[in-house]
């Protein structure tokens, strides 16, 4: 067996040329990789920021935090929506089959953790017991809520938050959480 004396080609170089050829002007930072969004504090708070403005509910901007924490979640990630949407539908007639359908990826997102336990410290959002509300510095979140929408940034996020409003979150459809 002969080992081939071509040097690995690259990627990177490769895609940069593909997208030169379509017309495009790609500059590639070799520096590291980009960081995910799932990881990144400012996404999480701008999706939170969204996610109060379009679920949470009354003058105090209640929300369930599991729900909360559930909603960023799904928001990153469409391909989630028709599986909760099913199974929050199945909850309601009772029928356990569909358990393997509820999203619980999210339990462990330690990100939105963090970020909610920031905002809180912040005086942004306040804790009632198993709900987070507004508290004396909640503007400050939702002027971003409308900044994002007014300069139009992720409108996937937020249009899947939209499609999400008719579903109503209980401990139960939370797993018990």
């Amino acid at each position: 067996m002969s080992i081939p004396n071509e040097l690995p080609m690259d990627p990177l170089k490769e895609l940069g040329q593909m997208l030169a050829d379509a017309g495009a002007h790609p500059r590639i930072n070799r520096s590291g990789l980009a960081p995910s969004i799932l990881h990144d504090t400012t996404y999480h708070v701008a999706v939170i920021a969204c996610a109060m403005r379009s679920h949470a509910s009354g003058s105090r901007h209640r929300i369930l935090g599991a729900w909360l924490k559930l909603l960023q979640f799904v928001a990153a990630r469409p391909s989630l929506v028709a599986n909760l949407r099913q199974y929050s539908q199945s909850k309601r007639g009772k029928d356990r089959d569909n358990w393997p359908l509820m999203p619980r990826g999210y339990l462990g997102d330690q990100t939105h953790d963090g970020v909610v336990e920031l905002l809180v410290a912040a005086r942004i959002l306040g804790r009632d017991g198993d709900y987070l509300e507004c508290a004396d510095q909640f503007h400050v979140l939702d002027a971003l809520a409308s900044r994002v929408a007014t300069d139009g940034m992720f409108v996937g996020e937020r249009n899947i938050l939209g499609q999400l409003t008719d579903l109503r979150p209980t401990k139960a459809l939370m797993g018990g959480l």
